[in-house]
């Protein structure tokens, strides 16, 4: 089975590739949403959160996102010790899926993950492709998205890696800005990892 990472900025439309790959019939491992729910229901990783910044980190309704997300964007520290737990604990949710996959016979997975390189998940993945988006298409759609200001949107850009280093690292890049055929490209990538 070959495992395909798909990465790119914000903005970039990786989310947007990975559904039309789902229509193709394909598995896509969403590491964003799947951290989420690992967040909420893994008891270890619950744990560890609770140790570190108290009871305060969980309400009723399951992790308090506010209230860590205040404390990891102002602590770089803070930031990494919250990476430190969940990028294993993703790492291995990730592994297990995959060994469900591979048991329904399936040949090609994808993992969607903005931080693919920083958080080392290239590592478990065999090929990555690399979401790429002019830097204002990528503000415009952000912002609509996400309905912030551009400022903020600029902010969070600055604060990535930069797509020029994940564009080399890659070993595919889909050019995503309004005017690209990406079905085409996506087709083209199919037949060289089949």
């Amino acid at each position: 089975m070959i495992k395909v990472g798909v990465t790119g900025g914000i903005g970039s439309g990786k989310t947007h590739i990975c559904k039309l790959l789902e229509l193709m019939n394909f598995s896509v491992y969403y590491s964003d949403t799947e951290s989420k729910r690992i967040q909420n229901e893994n008891a270890d990783v619950r744990a560890k959160l609770i140790e570190l910044f108290s009871e305060e980190c969980y309400t009723e309704e399951g992790l308090n996102r506010k209230f860590l997300a205040q404390i990891i964007f102002s602590d770089p520290v803070a930031k990494k010790q919250v990476e430190e737990i969940m990028h294993p604990a993703v790492a291995k949710d990730f592994t297990d899926w995959c060994a469900i996959k591979e048991a329904e016979e399936e040949r090609i997975v994808f993992i969607e993950s903005a931080i693919l390189y920083e958080s080392g998940f290239d590592s478990l993945v065999d090929k990555v492709i690399m979401v790429y988006a002019d830097e204002d298409v990528r503000i415009e759609r952000s912002m609509k998205r996400d309905e912030a200001d551009r400022a903020a949107i600029e902010e969070r850009i600055k604060n990535q890696s930069s797509d020029k280093d994940k564009r080399l690292k890659a070993d595919f890049v889909i050019h995503n800005n309004p005017d690209d055929n990406i079905n085409k490209q996506i087709f083209e990538i199919i037949k060289k990892l089949y």
